[in-house]
């Protein structure tokens, strides 16, 4: 009788496993992912999620798109994610699953022309207007713990951004960058102050959560083997 409920737990234990298995869709054999056009992706992030997929045997794809676009875009599942975006401007996007663990520490700077008044204060001055994406601005509503009444004037492109301000087209702007990006900023004909931190995460469709343990291994693998570089 022990015998018998033996193999009745292992048969059924057996059953489970293939089950799941049947459910989970097939891994693809390719990967299409939106960037936006900014050196800390193109120079970073990029190779960073490159070579996290080939240790899956998986190809990838980039396409750079405007920054308003791109969690739209794998909201809707037309790309299959985005290289990388940070959690606070992601509510209201509920096809949209992150993967640990963070790929870099962003920072939200304000970039300012020379000689100006260069303090969050300037977030609070009603007569300012401050060039930002979308995207930024609502990282900005939701990090920012001072006040902001600032005039906010909207652009798509955040490589436009720094040259905005150099040639004098604006006096403030909000970018969102990396410590090891200011470090090699050209700082000619700007200067900036720190505003928040904020974690970026590699995003996915909802569609490949059953992937996830997985690219996050591998990704973890991956930012373990660059840190020993």
């Amino acid at each position: 009788m022990f015998n018998f409920v033996k193999f009745l737990i292992t048969v059924s234990c057996l059953w489970v496993s293939a089950a799941t298995t049947a459910q989970q869709p097939p891994r693809p054999q390719t990967m299409t992912f939106s960037y936006v056009d900014h050196p800390a992706m193109v120079n970073l992030i990029i190779p960073l999620i490159r070579d996290t997929y080939l240790r899956l045997g998986i190809k990838t794809e980039f396409v750079a798109q405007p920054s308003n676009r791109n969690l739209l875009l794998v909201d809707k599942n037309l790309v299959d994610g985005d290289v990388g975006y940070m959690r606070i401007v992601l509510a209201g996007y509920q096809n949209i699953i992150t993967v640990e663990p963070a790929l870099v520490s962003g920072i939200f700077t304000l970039l300012c022309k020379p000689q100006l008044k260069c303090t969050p204060a300037v977030l609070a001055d009603a007569q300012q207007t401050i060039v930002s994406t979308s995207v930024s601005k609502n990282g900005m509503d939701v990090g920012f713990r001072g006040e902001i009444h600032s005039q906010f004037y909207i652009v798509n492109d955040l490589a436009l951004i720094p040259k905005f301000i150099r040639n004098g087209r604006f006096d403030y702007a909000i970018y969102p960058t990396t410590e090891q990006e200011l470090a090699q900023m050209d700082l000619t004909g700007l200067q900036y102050v720190k505003l928040f931190q904020s974690d970026l995460y590699h995003v996915l469709h909802k569609k490949y959560a059953f992937m996830a343990p997985e690219i996050s291994a591998a990704l973890a693998a991956t930012l373990a083997q660059k840190k020993t570089k």
